[in-house]
């Protein structure tokens, strides 16, 4: 069973991953740019480093955006886990964001 075919059949996506806070692949999909572990070890450390902010605010990190000049990573983050994609810059945020809230909010019964 594929948790991420959703996410896989967008255009935009290059690579999408579900992943432990600890940074390891749990589930990757994708053709192109960051590896899996690195885009998962990362989004991960991200994740970690905001803790400090979120924690000062009393909440707890939902999802987070990250952008160059080529690329966005969209993430979403729920209990002890992190959800995210890497797509073209310029691609369908919009619906790869709603996608992968979709996709967490059914896979926190699951894991």
């Amino acid at each position: 069973m594929s948790w991420l075919r959703e996410l896989e059949a967008i255009p935009s996506v290059r690579r999408a991953v579900l992943a432990g806070m600890d940074g390891l692949v749990i589930e990757a999909v994708g053709r192109g740019g960051l590896s899996a572990s690195v885009l998962a070890a990362e989004m991960a450390a991200l994740a970690r480093a905001m803790d400090g902010v979120t924690g000062a605010l009393g909440e707890d990190l939902r999802r987070f955006t990250l952008a160059t000049n080529s690329y966005e990573i969209l993430a979403v983050c729920f209990e002890g886990y992190c959800l995210g994609a890497l797509i073209e810059r310029g691609g369908e945020r919009a619906i790869v964001g709603q996608t992968l809230t979709n996709l967490a909010m059914r896979l926190v019964d699951q894991l």
